[in-house]
C-alpha cells in the first residue's frame, strides 16, 4: 500500500493562500468537509453525557446494552430520534418516564412522553436503572386508579 509523502511546502502554500476565515491553528479547513455522524442504530454509543433533566453524568458502562438512551438516575431521556437511532428529531425535548410496559418475555420497557411535543416512545430498561424509581412508576396506576377506590370496594362487597 503506497502512502503519499507529506509536502510541507505545498501545505504552507495552501495555508497562505486560504482566506483568513479558514486559517485556525495552522490548518486549512476544507470548504465542503462532510462530518460523519455515527449511526447509533448499528454502532454503540460510548460517550458520557450529562442528563438534561437531573444533571448527573451518565456513562454507557453498566447499562447492560450498547445503546444507552436514558438516565439511570431519573429515567428521563431526550427526544432525539424519529426512528430508533437515527438522531433526526428536531424537537430535543425532555422525555419523561410515565409508565412501565412489560414485554412478552417479561422484559421491562420504560414509556416516555416528550414534554415539548407529546410524542410517546419506549426504551428498554437498563441493568443500572434506579430500581426504586422503576417500581414507583410501575405501581403508580395502582396508587391512583382511574376510578374512585370506594367503587371497587362496593363491587367487591356485592360479590360476597
Amino acid at each position: 500500500m503506497s502512502q503519499d509523502k507529506f509536502d510541507l511546502e505545498e501545505a504552507l502554500k495552501n495555508l497562505n493562500s486560504a482566506p483568513s476565515s479558514q486559517k485556525k491553528a495552522g490548518t486549512v479547513k476544507k470548504k465542503n468537509a462532510v462530518k460523519i455522524e455515527p449511526d447509533y442504530r448499528y454502532e454503540a454509543c460510548n460517550e458520557s453525557f450529562p442528563c438534561a433533566n437531573c444533571g448527573k453524568m451518565i456513562n454507557p458502562e453498566g447499562a447492560g446494552t450498547h445503546h444507552r438512551n436514558h438516565c439511570p438516575y431519573c429515567l428521563s431521556s431526550i427526544h432525539v430520534d424519529n426512528e430508533p437511532g437515527d438522531r433526526k428529531s428536531d424537537c430535543k425535548g425532555i422525555m419523561e418516564p410515565i409508565s412501565i410496559w412489560v414485554k412478552d418475555k417479561g422484559e421491562w420497557a420504560i414509556v416516555h412522553r416528550c414534554k415539548k411535543c407529546g410524542k410517546l416512545n419506549t426504551n428498554r430498561s437498563a441493568a443500572d436503572d434506579n430500581p426504586v424509581l422503576l417500581m414507583s412508576i410501575a405501581v403508580k396506576p395502582l396508587a391512583s386508579p382511574p376510578f374512585p377506590l370506594h367503587l371497587l370496594e362496593n363491587a367487591l362487597d356485592k360479590q360476597k
